[in-house]
């Protein structure tokens, strides 16, 4: 590879760690967003939705944004928002502005990591699939570091405030060297464009039902699956090393495709990790809490390298412009939002569980949907 492209790949890399964080650090500082503005636990939730809505939106707008300006430049100025964002964070007292500010982290967080996909595809092209897998296992890294920069900064100051500091200041770096770098240049040749425009269109939104059930699927997990350990009867302790082992997993499973990738094609790779995801599945169902720690561990690798090898698969049956790469991160927002939403009142309802029957359930719709786009692709 060309020291031009180190350089770039390098750069996105570095700056996903960012994204993660970003997107990371909401959880573990609830109880804090909820001291600094005064709010209980339940109404600092709404951080959640007003972060998920910048998801959708953000989205959107960088949707369009790629395809008419150079990506560094857009980068640029998603970048600023984020640290103007995370800066202002320990000086909001009132909950009015914590959403604000939420909603402006989750537009630009979202648009970061559609450049960042999006960058990595125009660079590297047909070889992007270990590419973009390591960039998701560096995004997974950020969400996993943010708890503990928390930690670091109350040893430091005693709250949580330089921690939004300390990623604030290590966001600064990226549009110092992105404005000294050139944007990679969206493909105008690819040997999808001979195929029918009727066809794109029929495989683009078999694609977008795909990411949006992936989404729903993993968000769900990361999202209810300590509260499932409590409801089954752990302490809340335990319970909540059931997030760090579906975490720890995800990223040792991107790890593991990385190299894995030289040797097997996308379709062989995600259809052994959505066998492995209908397995751990079915494990939570029948093995009730006993296991559910390595239960949790099969479902994070399950999940690991899905979207970023499902992604590798579309660019090599699609044209992914900024259109499109911003319209799938909108199914993302989506996939974030419908699904966890619905599984407290389902628990509410028919009990805990039915938890892990709604998890094999959308595991089952992904298998689905994914062997539908694997034929429309072969057609």
């Amino acid at each position: 590879m060309k020291i031009h492209e180190w350089k770039r790949t390098a750069t996105y890399y570095a700056m996903f760690i960012v994204c993660g964080a970003v997107s990371g650090m909401l959880g573990p500082s609830l109880v804090y967003l909820a001291d600094l503005a005064q709010a209980t636990v339940s109404q600092i939730s709404v951080l959640f939705m007003a972060r998920g809505i910048g998801n959708i939106l953000g989205a959107l707008l960088a949707s369009r944004m790629y395809d008419r300006f150079a990506g560094h430049h857009y980068l640029i100025l998603m970048l600023v928002c984020v640290i103007a964002g995370l800066w202002m964070i320990p000086f909001a007292t009132s909950l009015t502005v914590l959403i604000a500010i939420f909603f402006l982290l989750g537009a630009s967080e979202v648009s970061l990591n559609t450049g960042g996909n999006l960058m990595m595809l125009w660079l590297h092209r047909e070889k992007v699939g270990a590419y973009v897998t390591f960039l998701h296992l560096c995004y997974s890294m950020g969400a996993m570091i943010a708890p503990m920069i928390f930690v670091f900064s109350m040893w430091l100051s005693g709250d949580f405030g330089w921690g939004f500091w300390l990623i604030a200041l290590y966001s600064c770096l990226f549009p110092i060297l992105l404005a000294r770098q050139v944007s990679p240049a969206f493909p105008v040749s690819s040997c999808q464009d001979s195929v029918a425009p009727e066809k794109q269109t029929l495989r683009f939104y078999a694609y977008l039902w795909v990411v949006f059930l992936y989404v729903s699927f993993e968000i769900s997990i990361a999202g209810w699956i300590s509260t499932y350990g409590v409801l089954s009867g752990w302490d809340q302790e335990h319970a909540a090393l059931l997030s760090t082992w579906f975490f720890l997993a995800l990223s040792l499973g991107r790890l593991c495709f990385i190299p894995l990738q030289r040797w097997l094609t996308e379709r062989q790779c995600v259809t052994g990790l959505l066998v492995i995801s209908v397995l751990s599945s079915v494990a939570m169902i029948w093995l009730a809490n006993i296991h559910l720690g390595w239960v949790a561990f099969g479902l994070g690798f399950g999940c690991s390298a899905l979207f970023p090898l499902m992604f590798s698969f579309a660019n090599s049956i699609l044209v992914l412009t900024g259109r499109r790469t911003g319209l799938v991160f909108v199914c993302c927002g989506l996939g974030a939002l419908v699904a966890p939403s619905l599984s407290g009142p389902i628990i509410d309802h028919l009990g805990v569980t039915a938890f892990p029957w709604l998890l094999l359930l959308l595991a089952l719709l992904l298998v689905g949907s994914w062997g539908r786009l694997v034929r429309i692709a072969g057609r």
